[in-house]
């Protein structure tokens, strides 16, 4: 995927008869784009009210258990490719038809030990915050998710899900023999921003 945005936005065209020329979105897309933010706004703060952060935490959850699932997709792959039984290979043409959850291939990669049981405790967690924003209904009361036993809307909760997160996907990719030029952590931010030490060293000490 491009780092940038291919519609919005000013930049260079590199390829294609427009080639070196200056890329800006037209005013047609931009009107779309205003509609469609109008409306996020109008669900969330007429029908589905919704607090911005809790707006924002949906977003994140939806993203790193798509992160999650798509590299478990990839050692599920590694594995049947190298060591699968039939039974397996059944599964893995189950996963490529879309008909297996991410629960299941949670619990598949934990029995074969290629996700340890923290690696597993964090991909459900993720799975069962995620499905909880999504399946969430109009409430009077706010209600209160929590990351692996702490309140979940908390600053110390969401880095530490982050850092989690971002071990589980190394996992994930060093044994599909994949790689990713993105941590979930931006280069550099988790020092910059003072974060604690055992997730400054987590998350660059390794890729210094």
């Amino acid at each position: 995927m491009s780092g940038s945005s291919r519609r919005f936005g000013v930049r260079e065209v590199t390829q294609g008869q427009f080639k070196g020329r200056r890329h800006v979105s037209t005013k047609s897309y931009r009107n779309f784009f205003g509609e469609l933010h109008y409306f996020h706004d109008y669900l969330n703060r007429r029908l589905l009210p919704t607090e911005p952060e809790d707006v924002a935490m949906q977003g994140i959850l939806a993203n790193l258990q798509n992160l999650l699932e798509h590299e478990s997709e990839k050692a599920i792959a590694r594995y049947v490719e190298t060591k699968g039984s039939k039974k397996e290979k059944d599964f893995q043409k189950c996963i490529e038809q879309g008909d297996v959850s991410f629960k299941t291939k949670c619990e598949w990669l934990h029995a074969r030990a290629i996700i340890s049981a923290d690696n597993f405790a964090v991909m459900e967690a993720v799975r069962s915050l995620r499905n909880s924003y999504v399946h969430s209904r109009p409430e009077m009361k706010r209600r209160r998710f929590r990351y692996r036993g702490h309140p979940l809307l908390t600053q110390k909760s969401v880095r530490r899900m982050f850092v989690e997160v971002e071990l589980a996907l190394r996992v994930l990719r060093g044994y599909a023999g994949s790689a990713h030029a993105w941590a979930t952590v931006p280069p550099g931010y988790a020092s910059e921003m003072n974060w604690p030490g055992e997730y400054v060293l987590a998350l660059e000490g390794a890729r210094k």
